[in-house]
């Protein structure tokens, strides 16, 4: 999916968040480790969206594809995430209030999924949390930007990019299970 798609998904079902903001909850989901379950993920969704009311089918449509799209973002042969901002041609200010956005929602999706056994984060993956974090509070207010603020807006992109991954990574049950066997010795 891009931009434009997951823009109208918003405004046809979820006018309170923005496209980035929207995308970056389903990447903060995935990230802390949720698992879509058959037909258990649309009344998942629609607690996280609509306070528990039913989300109307083709939300659940839009909302399915966006799952798709992004769980292939972590698939090992994938990995690359796509963080669902306008396109470079867009003015740098609008791009990173979207990334902002973004990493809000990434902390919101994050937050929906319960810790697995108490374990909290540590090392790299607790400094890519705090680091969306920061981001999350980017300001988006900018005179007239030039190639270096382009260069740095680049670069924070990448940082949000290998965040999200390695926080996927600390929450795949394969590393808890490390995690515990490191633990025990």
């Amino acid at each position: 999916m891009n931009y434009t798609q997951v823009s109208e998904l918003c405004e046809n079902f979820f006018p309170d968040l923005s496209p980035s903001e929207l995308a970056g909850m389903i990447h903060g989901l995935f990230g802390h480790g949720f698992v879509v379950e058959s037909g258990r993920w649309q009344q998942q969704m629609s607690e996280f969206l609509a306070s528990g009311d039913m989300l109307p089918e083709p939300a659940l449509q839009g909302l399915e594809q966006l799952m798709a799209f992004t769980q292939k973002d972590y698939q090992p042969d994938s990995f690359s995430i796509d963080l669902i901002r306008p396109e470079d041609d867009y003015p740098l200010a609008q791009r990173a209030k979207a990334i902002g956005e973004w990493c809000q929602g990434y902390l919101v999706g994050y937050g929906l999924v319960p810790e697995k056994n108490g374990q909290k984060l540590e090392g790299e993956a607790k400094e890519a949390l705090q680091d969306i974090s920061e981001i999350a509070q980017i300001d988006f207010e900018m005179d007239e930007p030039d190639e270096e603020m382009e260069k740095a807006f680049m670069t924070v992109c990448e940082h949000i990019k290998m965040s999200a991954l390695l926080l996927c990574q600390a929450n795949q049950p394969e590393a808890n299970v490390e995690a515990d066997k490191q633990n025990i010795h």
